[in-house]
């Protein structure tokens, strides 16, 4: 009896034993991001050692934190749901989409806004004033039919027309690298921009804008850019999901404190022609919010509702977000 006893207390301290190891925090982390400035508090914060600093601060040493580029929401919430990607960088309407497509266990919602900025359509058409001059045939680029620029400009030929169809049938899809190329090369006839490759453009006298989003949303900020992840990974790490946070809004911090250093990470991590001077000055010119309190969530839902992209809208922005920006003031 002494021996059966003795074998039972030991399978169940190995039983625990193993239970706390299943139940351990992972420590490497693979978050998907895209192209532009708007991505660029995932960028400092990776750079400057943030996540790893605030996950040793929770208790788990040595965060390992790998960033993989992507081109548009699909692909993103892709990389999250095979588990390739732990977080994901999706524009607001990508993570809408996702959020209501994978209720469950796998529940895509938002960790936290990236940042805000208001989207252009630029086009090589000299004699292009308007949405209305866009013809047949001519090409719009957007980074994915899902991405912000996308519902934005079905949206905005919608309240012109009565209908997005106009919208539908411009709309190609392109990562934001290959857009800029073939708007200035003549390829495309447009392109809706952001960041830093709207003042690229806005550079080239060849180039004007026909449009802009603050038209949508009356002056106010939105987030063009939150960053996701599943209900199952958040629940199996929420330690490390702070962690990111915090990070995030470390990142934030450096970018109003010293917008030089910001601007030479961003430049070593995605390479754009435009020389740190510049990129300091979009930085510090108003044309990008950096937050983490996410706004225009229940804007970019009606809109997208009305565009028959989603079958309903949240009844406020947190039901789209996990409890961890619960204290935050978003809209």
């Amino acid at each position: 009896m002494r021996r059966i006893a003795k074998i039972v207390v030991t399978t169940l301290l190995c039983a625990i034993a193993g239970g706390g190891r299943a139940s351990a925090e992972t420590a490497k982390v693979n978050i998907a991001s895209q192209f532009g400035l708007v991505y660029l508090p995932i960028i400092v914060a990776h750079a400057q050692g943030y996540f790893r600093k605030q996950a040793e601060a929770l208790g788990i040493p040595d965060l390992e934190v790998t960033i993989h580029t992507f081109s548009g929401s699909t692909a993103i919430g892709e990389a999250v749901l095979s588990g390739n990607a732990n977080f994901g960088a999706f524009g607001t309407p990508g993570l809408l989409i996702a959020w209501e497509k994978t209720r469950g266990q796998q529940h895509i919602k938002g960790v936290a806004s990236l940042g805000s900025h208001t989207h252009q359509l630029f086009t090589n058409k000299a004699n292009y004033q308007s949405l209305a001059d866009f013809v047949p045939g001519d090409q719009v680029a957007a980074p994915a039919f899902s991405s912000p620029q996308a519902i934005l400009l079905r949206t905005a030929f919608d309240r012109l027309f009565g209908s997005s169809a106009k919208a539908e049938a411009l709309l190609v899809s392109m990562p934001h690298p290959e857009a800029l190329k073939a708007v200035l090369s003549g390829t495309i006839a447009g392109y809706i921009s952001s960041p830093p490759f709207s003042q690229i453009l806005e550079r080239d006298p060849r180039i004007h804008a026909v449009w802009k989003s603050s038209s949508i949303f009356e002056g106010k900020p939105a987030s063009a850019v939150v960053l996701g992840a599943t209900q199952a990974f958040i629940d199996a790490n929420p330690k490390v999901a702070k962690a990111v946070l915090a990070g995030l809004e470390d990142a934030g911090e450096l970018i109003k404190r010293d917008p030089r250093r910001a601007a030479e990470i961003y430049l070593g991590f995605e390479k754009v022609n435009l020389p740190a001077a510049e990129i300091e000055r979009i930085l510090t010119d108003g044309s990008i919010t950096y937050g983490v309190a996410p706004h225009g969530i229940i804007i970019y839902a009606q809109m997208m509702q009305r565009l028959g992209m989603l079958k309903s809208v949240p009844e406020t922005w947190r039901q789209a977000f996990f409890p961890l920006l619960d204290d935050r003031e978003g809209d």
